[in-house]
């Protein structure tokens, strides 16, 4: 009896610590969809950037022609 009982503990205590890794996931998959529109924000403002250089550089006019 004393060995089911250390056993249904042992069980117990798994079932949490799993319980805390898998919040843990959620966690970081959060700031990993954080991190990822982080990035999303300067790629396009880098295109922006660029398209904005263009424009100025070269005239709306002659941009608008090379597309």
């Amino acid at each position: 009896m004393d060995e089911d009982n250390r056993t249904q503990m042992q069980l117990d205590k798994h079932s949490i610590q799993i319980a805390k890794l898998f919040s843990k996931i959620d966690d970081t998959n959060g700031c990993i969809v954080k991190i990822n529109n982080s990035l999303l924000q300067i790629k396009y403002g880098v295109y922006g950037a660029l398209g904005f250089y263009v424009i100025t550089q070269i005239g709306i006019m002659e941009a608008l022609k090379i597309v």
